[in-house]
């Protein structure tokens, strides 16, 4: 998958704040692999619907998403849920952990039916610079949910897709992890090819190149 494409999308049982100004709403978009985006918006404007409607979770908008030429409501289940190991990906904003794993189990089941082995000194890098190294062997569902959230946001990059989508994935970070969080997605993204949609509440407290959509 090289694009992801809106056409004249809006939400079917809502109208989200601000639709008549919104840069995405009712406008024929496209995302390219590559591409660097930053999507901003306030609470009730239909982030998560979004977010969750490109990854295929749901049809209730009006319009299409395409993934390429391929209308995504034409597309069989199973074609989706196979588009999901290595052409989109959505962090969600509740993680979505499994809380009986410890955070490495998490990680790695990223990467599938592939050998887990070659994949664990990335892990161990990747956790090492978000500061959760040490909670490698504990239980997800002990982990604050600052730590779930940057666990969560090791096990996007391990394996990473070409669209990775990222729905307020730095709402329990402070500044300083944040942009931590935030150099070390760019960073895997510009050696993978790959895309990055943020969503969030508001602009980064940093500087980045990534281009801005008000939603």
């Amino acid at each position: 998958m090289d694009n992801i494409i809106l056409e004249n999308i809006s939400p079917k049982y809502f109208t989200p704040r601000n639709v008549e100004q919104s840069e995405i709403w009712k406008k024929n978009i496209r995302f390219s692999k590559g591409d660097k985006h930053l999507i901003v918006a306030p609470s009730g404007s239909g982030k998560s619907t979004l977010a969750t409607a490109i990854l295929g979770t749901h049809f209730q908008y009006e319009g299409n998403i395409k993934y390429d030429q391929q209308v995504v409501k034409d597309l069989h289940l199973e074609k989706i849920v196979s588009n999901r190991k290595n052409g989109v990906s959505l962090l969600f904003q509740d993680v979505r952990l499994i809380k009986d794993l410890n955070i490495s189990e998490n990680i790695l089941l990223r990467v599938f039916n592939e050998d887990r082995k070659k994949y664990i000194p990335t892990m161990k890098e990747y956790a090492q610079r978000l500061g959760i190294e040490n909670l490698l062997n504990k239980k997800a569902e002990n982990c604050s949910y600052g730590e779930r959230q940057r666990s969560a946001i090791v096990r996007s990059l391990i394996n990473p897709t070409n669209f990775l989508i990222y729905d307020e994935c730095f709402s329990h970070l402070d500044v300083n992890n944040k942009q931590i969080a935030f150099n070390l997605i760019d960073e895997v993204s510009k050696q993978s090819g790959s895309s990055v949609i943020f969503f969030e509440l508001n602009k980064f407290p940093f500087e980045h190149q990534y281009q801005l959509l008000h939603l």
